[in-house]
């Protein structure tokens, strides 16, 4: 009987660290919102969408590597632009965080009438400071803003950040 009872002990025990030891990684793990206004130079703002290692934070949005040089394909009759690499450094209150959208990719949604153009893509961490030194990660990004620059352009990233 004894052995039976230190044989379910030490196997709960097993259990329960090998569910701690898989948790351990995930529980660094963050996902995060930056929205950002009045590209190519404006504003940003840093929300965390769960517990974790980052604090909300704001600041500048500026473009460090921007190819605005788009390559123009068409797919099933629609013309898309596709502009790369953009590296944007934000410059908030907790630190700096530099990250690049390696490619995004930009259709017309009525620009003729006024209406915007919309772009997607991916953005993935290069480096920071501060509250961002040692984070990795990346996520999904949408951009809006009418055609020619001349007003705010509207940037979301959505992703997870992970601190080491």
């Amino acid at each position: 009987m004894k052995a039976r009872l230190a044989v379910l002990v030490a196997l709960a025990a097993a259990i329960t660290l090998t569910s701690v030891a898989a948790a351990g990684p995930d529980a660094a793990k963050q996902r995060v919102a930056i929205t950002m206004k009045g590209l190519p130079n404006g504003r940003f703002v840093l929300e965390p969408m769960q517990a974790g290692a980052l604090e909300s934070d704001s600041g500048t949005v500026s473009p460090v590597i921007a190819n605005y040089v788009p390559r123009v394909v068409m797919r099933e009759g629609q013309r898309v632009e596709i502009y790369k690499p953009v590296v944007w450094q934000l410059v908030g209150k907790r630190g700096t965080l530099t990250i690049r959208e390696p490619r995004n990719e930009w259709v017309d949604a009525g620009a003729d009438l006024g209406g915007p153009e919309i772009g997607t893509g991916t953005w993935k961490v290069v480096r920071g400071t501060g509250q961002y030194a040692q984070i990795a990660g990346g996520g999904r990004s949408a951009h809006a803003g009418l055609s020619g620059g001349t007003s705010p352009w509207f940037a979301r990233q959505e992703g997870f950040l992970t601190s080491s």
